[in-house]
């Protein structure tokens, strides 16, 4: 195993862990300030990292070309997923929230095989079906046990779709430029255009009677879950490829699971587990048998 891999799979934890985080959260801080205020800790930081280093210089030779590409991950990866996630998140339960996320290494491989990084076998086109059916069991037994509702999962699975195209569409940037400049820049348009929707919940906040644990989150879900598991992210897909990379999504539902069960009481039941199960089954059908093509020329990794 390598280091990228070990950054991913502790990436993968922390997203996992990052579920009951922000839920624990959402009772002191209205998510909108909550979601603003990490967002802007994490681009604060990102952009420091970039112009008081070396990085500075990759910016600087950004072309227009690319920094169109980075304006859409600012948009897509950045702006709607986070907008959609802590809207989502808010209106499910961390277990249908996490499984529903499972789905992502499936769209991901799909959507690299539409734009012709890699072939498919039969195998992944089950697992992706399979997978699906699974979410929509647990979008349905969400609504029945009234643990969820269906609009809190359809968010989540948008988010899925978003964070698809965010993996995949960044890849060829990341031939030219460092994952924390890239990673960094559209972390920062998206909060630009995240903060104006959030300047209500800022005001009605009484920050002085929010809880030192629930600071020490909002650090925990800026600085771990944004700073470093968005640059690991995509160090892993220069380095790995987007279908290699998203493999590592399948521990996030467990990490998820795991702490949501021990922390907040969440129980696995129901429609819900035999939603997970298939969700499970079609994730690991999509990996068996799977032999990622190689990089093209301009995907190639570029020097960490």
């Amino acid at each position: 195993m390598t280091r990228v891999d070990l950054y991913l799979l502790l990436t993968a934890i922390i997203w996992g862990s990052n579920y009951s985080v922000i839920k624990f959260v959402l009772q002191e801080v209205p998510p909108r300030a909550f979601n603003g205020l990490r967002l802007l800790i994490a681009s604060l930081v990102f952009l420091a990292a970039i112009f008081l280093t070396r990085r500075r210089e990759d910016v600087a030779r950004i072309t227009p070309r690319h920094w169109g590409v980075i304006v859409v991950l600012g948009l897509i990866g950045q702006f709607g997923y986070q907008i959609l996630f802590i809207a989502g998140l808010e209106r499910t339960s961390v277990m249908n929230a996490s499984i529903i996320i499972a789905c992502t290494p499936a769209a991901v491989s799909l959507l690299s095989a539409a734009v012709g990084h890699e072939r498919l076998p039969l195998a992944h086109w089950l697992g992706t079906a399979l997978s699906f059916v699974g979410v929509s069991l647990i979008v349905r037994g969400g609504a029945i046990t009234g643990v969820s509702s269906p609009t809190g999962d359809l968010m989540m699975i948008a988010c899925v779709l978003c964070w698809t195209i965010y993996t995949v569409a960044g890849r060829p940037l990341l031939a030219s430029y460092a994952p924390i400049v890239v990673t960094g820049l559209s972390m920062a348009i998206g909060t630009m255009l995240f903060l104006p929707f959030s300047t209500a919940d800022f005001a009605r906040t009484h920050w002085a009677d929010v809880r030192l644990v629930a600071w020490i989150c909002v650090v925990f879900s800026s600085l771990l879950a944004l700073n470093f598991s968005y640059t690991a992210w995509y160090m892993g897909v220069r380095q790995l490829g987007s279908s290699r990379t998203s493999i590592y999504s399948n521990v996030v539902p467990v990490a998820a699971l795991l702490v949501a069960m021990v922390w907040l009481g969440e129980r696995l039941q129901g429609m819900r587990l035999v939603g997970a199960i298939l969700v499970a089954a079609g994730v690991l059908l999509t990996r068996w048998g799977h032999r990622p093509a190689p990089l093209e020329e301009e995907d190639a990794p570029a020097e960490t």
